[in-house]
């Protein structure tokens, strides 16, 4: 059962905002990319830019409040990812 409106925290209008933009600029870039001629490319492309710098507000704003906190990796981690990769890029060659 979805909540009325007025119980909603900032938070979780904040984070549905972020998603929602996250999503939308997704979308945007594969449609900017399959654009059939230049003027409707550049009119997307400036579209999507708009969506970023959206998006990139409500992240710093969420991260001022504390309601988006990022972690250090473990060095252990951050080599495995690293191994990881590079064996991926091996493969490709």
């Amino acid at each position: 059962m979805a909540k009325n409106n007025s119980s909603y925290s900032e938070k979780e209008i904040a984070t549905n905002l972020l998603v929602t933009l996250k999503h939308l600029k997704s979308e945007m870039n594969t449609f900017t990319q399959e654009a059939s001629n230049e003027d409707l490319y550049n009119t997307l492309n400036s579209i999507y830019e708009e969506y970023s710098c959206l998006q990139r507000t409500v992240y710093e704003m969420m991260s001022a409040q504390g309601w988006y906190k990022m972690t250090p990796d473990t060095e252990k981690n951050i080599t495995k990812a690293y191994k990881k990769f590079s064996n991926m890029e091996s493969e490709l060659s």
